[in-house]
């Protein structure tokens, strides 16, 4: 089978943390089926307009047909980074707002690229922070990254910025991967608290991963915010936004 002939069917949940809002979940999605490129981010919730700087990341991300080197990873963000600042520069913030925004905002990122060639289709990801790729061939996870263990899981991850003065060596924090894709492969994106339970759950309690997997078969919105409130009051699952993008291919 020709690369440019596999199906790619995609399952998406978005949720925010327990008592909020759906308009302030600080985390993103974005993917384009015509680009074969499929991203998450999760905005820093102590800086100012994370949740913006998210859907920027993942909305210019999804769309570009080029695939960033960690080279150019600085100026792809200090354009995206002055497109963000533009905008806050049209507006009368507070003292604390206008100190906040000084510094920046910040998400980590995670990106998948499918390229197709004559024979095979080949899967490329970037990295950065604790949003994390899963791929799962047989029921088995053959790649995680840029986390592969639960344990590894922190509370200060590398982080984009959108402060140009702080990109200097940001290339040096990206993880950029590459691989063959079989047919039947899934890939699962996932924002950090949501990335840390897979990886757990997958060891520890399986069942629970195939009852998530049910749910994106069946597109159940109503079924994933009711099984993010359990493991959520099981404490298996970290009460954060949750973002998770499924790609299946066929």
């Amino acid at each position: 089978m020709k690369g440019s002939d596999w199906h790619l069917s995609v399952a998406q949940f978005l949720l925010p943390k327990a008592g909020l809002l759906a308009s302030e979940c600080e985390d993103a999605t974005a993917l384009s089926l015509r680009q074969r490129r499929f991203c998450v981010a999760d905005g820093a919730t102590e800086a100012y307009d994370s949740r913006r700087w998210a859907k920027l990341l993942t909305r210019y991300w999804a769309a570009s047909n080029h695939l960033l080197t960690k080279d150019e990873f600085e100026p792809w963000l200090a354009r995206l980074g002055n497109h963000l600042e533009r905008r806050w520069s049209r507006k009368t913030l507070p003292w604390y707002a206008e100190e906040k925004a000084r510094s920046g905002a910040f998400a980590a990122f995670v990106g998948l690229a499918f390229i197709p060639s004559e024979e095979r289709l080949v899967w490329q990801a970037v990295a950065v922070g604790d949003s994390c790729l899963v791929q799962i061939r047989e029921g088995v996870i053959v790649t995680a990254l840029p986390i592969s263990e639960p344990e590894a899981f922190g509370y200060h991850p590398a982080l984009l910025p959108s402060n140009r003065q702080r990109l200097r060596g940001i290339g040096e924090q990206v993880t950029v991967a590459s691989g063959d894709t079989a047919q039947h492969d899934t890939f699962v994106l996932l924002t950090d608290a949501i990335a840390a339970w897979y990886l757990r759950s997958t060891a520890e309690n399986p069942l629970r991963v195939q009852e998530l997997a049910r749910l994106l078969d069946a597109r159940d919105t109503p079924g994933f915010e009711s099984f993010v409130e359990r493991e959520r009051a099981d404490k298996s699952l970290r009460n954060d936004d949750v973002a998770v993008l499924r790609i299946t291919v066929d």
